[in-house]
């Protein structure tokens, strides 16, 4: 079997953050301060630190860096294939060539040309809230990430808008007569307008727990009045401690419904699920052990099941 870049590097990132998470949910006490300190971040980041790590370590802030790449890489993504569905342009030569190396020559179409459009269009409009969020909305205390975590927000972003191309019609792949190289709307079938659906009201869930979060370091003035961590409540909070982390991976299942036949999105997918899984069952342990009356009704990740 054909495997390639993409996958690769999908699938190793979801390894890693099995087995990790597996490691430091089980046995962190008896795993080396070095590894326990590069997996662990913000608000339930680990108190011992090992001198070395603390070398590659940025502010948390810098996510925003790669938001900001997230913006342009999607903007980019867009127009090609708005150009290509809607307007018939050609797709430049590097453009197929590059898919090729990344994605394997003699990879296949798995999904039309709207299937496509709209995907992307939905990864857009999400990069950009991302970016919009923080840069103008979130409140950074002054924790530390390790650099990895700051890498992978690059190649999560690059090889995501990389993946829904991979794999979009002709000229994108190879010709296909069971996916149209053209957008049509006559092509939004059932299953785009339920991914459709599913991926807006996770769009606007994580937008409000976002805002719900920001509110409580701010006053009505919108200014900034605190850095403590506080209990969220309202809206998907009441059910669950992270909705902004369960509304992420909704939104990737969403556009795994909707590019359906993808021979990427699974591991997409995967690694979304299996690294927000992991942080809401951290965030959702450190607030039961810093709140003694946190709302013991209270899930972690999935509202009545974990």
């Amino acid at each position: 079997m054909d495997v390639s870049f993409l996958k690769v590097i999908f699938a190793l990132m979801a390894f890693s953050i099995v087995i990790l998470s597996v490691l430091i949910n089980t046995i962190e006490s008896k795993l080396p301060v070095a590894i326990v300190q590069t997996f662990r971040y913000g608000k339930f980041s680990s108190e011992k630190k090992y001198f070395l790590v603390n070398y590659v370590e940025v502010p948390k802030n810098w996510f925003k860096h790669f938001y900001s790449f997230a913006a342009i890489w999607s903007t980019l993504g867009f127009v090609l294939v708005l150009f290509t569905f809607v307007f018939k342009v050609s797709v430049p030569e590097y453009v197929t060539h590059f898919l090729d190396i990344v994605a394997l020559k003699n990879r296949r179409t798995s999904y039309n040309a709207t299937a496509t459009t709209v995907a992307m269009f939905c990864m857009l409009i999400q990069c950009w809230r991302r970016f919009y969020e923080t840069h103008y909305l979130s409140i950074f205390s002054d924790s530390k990430i390790n650099i990895t975590h700051y890498v992978i927000g690059y190649v999560h972003y690059f090889g995501c808008i990389t993946a829904i191309l991979a794999e979009a019609p002709s000229p994108f792949t190879g010709l296909s007569v069971d996916h149209p190289s053209y957008f049509l709307v006559n092509n939004i079938n059932i299953r785009l307008i339920i991914g459709i659906i599913i991926f807006l009201w996770a769009f606007q869930q994580q937008y409000l727990a976002n805002v719900t979060l920001v509110n409580l370091r701010t006053n009505k003035e919108g200014k900034v009045i605190t850095y403590e961590h506080k209990i969220p409540i309202g809206g998907l909070f009441d059910k669950i401690s992270c909705p902004h982390l369960f509304c992420e991976a909704v939104m990737y299942m969403a556009l795994y419904i909707m590019l359906w036949g993808s021979q990427i999105w699974p591991y997409v997918f995967f690694w979304v699920l299996s690294n927000q899984c992991e942080s809401a069952m951290l965030n959702h342990w450190w607030y039961q052990s810093k709140f003694k009356m946190y709302p013991k009704e209270r899930c972690a990740f999935i509202p009545f099941i974990l």
